[in-house]
């Protein structure tokens, strides 16, 4: 395979993944339960999903390590695990894609804030970071996304650390909401703000992810970041905005009624995906009316 970037920056139209913790619920993950623990646990079951996200089209699968940190870790006493987790993910993942598709290394938010608004020290989040990533660099990832970000702090510092690490592709992916008539992200940054931040820091793509959007507004937000960049976009939607039935978080759209919105985002994104509700049976549905 060539290089990742060369193919984005050379034009190719990639396909990515879909959700992977609502696909773990579904697997028999329980509510609460530490999804990233199961790279050890029930390494088949992560393997069946990414397996058949990339059987239904996707191009590239991203390792199942979202809180994969030692501060979400340690809610279950597992944060002396975070290399050992990293590790286990990200061979989980290549086997998976073997060899059929690209393999990121998943970075999410730290679950907390940076000082001064928090009490996550700037050295104590890049060692997590840098035993996580280099990890998962070390198991063979072709590339690293931090996803589903909302502050500029902390994704400029994990961008760093991947450079310094040695990452030969880095996306920055943050979560917007309507706000006000524009679109921000919790901690206020705006699409041109994220953007220009995370290329700034190192980042070679940059995109939008998640949030509480319907999939057809992630048009308006690649557009604000066409605006401030000709960088390669990505962009991932949930699977429609999701609203609570009883007990249950239920994200609406079908692969039918999304499909359309992904196919229309593949007109202003190198690569398009899913997010949170998003299945091995949308990512087949986009694929299908992609003509492939």
């Amino acid at each position: 395979m060539t290089h990742l970037l060369d193919d984005v920056i050379g034009g190719a139209s990639l396909i990515g993944d879909g959700g992977m913790g609502t696909e773990l619920q579904r697997a028999g993950l329980e509510p609460g339960g530490c999804g990233d623990e199961w790279n050890l646990s029930h390494p088949e079951a992560v393997q069946d999903i990414q397996r058949r996200y990339v059987e239904a089209g996707s191009q590239l699968v991203l390792t199942n390590t979202f809180g994969t940190n030692r501060f979400v870790l340690s809610r279950y006493d597992l944060e002396d695990r975070v290399a050992d987790i990293a590790h286990a993910a990200t061979l989980n993942a290549r086997a998976a894609a073997n060899g059929r598709a690209w393999v990121l290394a998943d970075v999410g938010p730290c679950g907390g804030f940076l000082e001064p608004l928090g009490d996550i020290t700037e050295t104590d989040l890049q060692a997590t970071w840098r035993a996580a990533i280099g990890a998962m660099l070390e198991a063979g990832a072709d590339g690293v996304i931090f996803e589903t970000m909302t502050a500029l702090d902390e994704i400029v510092l994990g961008i760093r650390v991947a450079r310094e690490l040695g990452a030969p592709l880095i996306i920055a992916s943050m979560a917007y909401d309507t706000v006000r008539g524009g679109y921000k992200t919790m901690m206020g940054v705006t699409p041109a703000e994220g953007v220009r931040a995370a290329l700034d820091a190192g980042a070679h793509i940059v995109g939008a992810n998640c949030g509480r959007l319907e999939p057809e507004e992630f048009v308006h937000v690649a557009k604000a970041m066409r605006d401030t960049t000709d960088a390669p976009l990505m962009l991932q939607p949930n699977a429609g905005t999701p609203r609570l039935e009883g007990d249950a978080i239920v994200y609406p759209r079908d692969p039918a009624s999304l499909a359309p919105a992904l196919m229309m985002l593949s007109q202003h994104a190198a690569i398009v995906g899913g997010c949170c509700g998003t299945t091995p049976a949308h990512i087949a549905a986009f694929r299908h009316l992609r003509g492939e």
